[in-house]
């Protein structure tokens, strides 16, 4: 339809040319720039429409939550071997770990002053 403007524009613009009569030719003048400021804008709202974000496609909190829940299962089932990738929080904690584990065997090493007896 927003096409139908402007070859009603085109037609004012033909006749515009074709007539004798100057009424008609400022009546088709008039005509051919309202036909072609309507079509320009029937264009820029049907660009407008088409490109704004419709509340429709916005996910809900429940298919959020769905979604959440689905990833969960999913990484929940996936194999032991990719569970061995530690990020750097994991890492630090257990590095801090095993730095608590030295420090209580080297305490016990020196509370008794002899290292056999620390590893029984």
């Amino acid at each position: 339809m927003r096409w139908l403007w402007f070859v009603g524009s085109l037609v004012c613009f033909a006749v515009l040319f074709r007539t004798t009569s100057i009424a008609l030719a400022l009546i088709c003048l008039v005509g051919a720039l309202a036909f072609m400021l309507i079509g320009t804008l029937a264009v820029a709202a049907q660009r407008i429409d088409r490109n704004r974000n419709d509340d429709v496609r916005m996910l809900g909190p429940e298919e959020l939550r769905h979604m959440r829940e689905a990833e969960a299962r999913r990484k929940a089932g996936q194999q032991p071997a990719q569970a061995a990738i530690v990020g750097v929080a994991a890492a630090s904690a257990m590095i801090a770990a095993e730095a608590g584990d030295r420090v209580a065997s080297e305490d016990a090493i020196d509370a008794d002053g002899d290292p056999d007896a620390a590893s029984d």
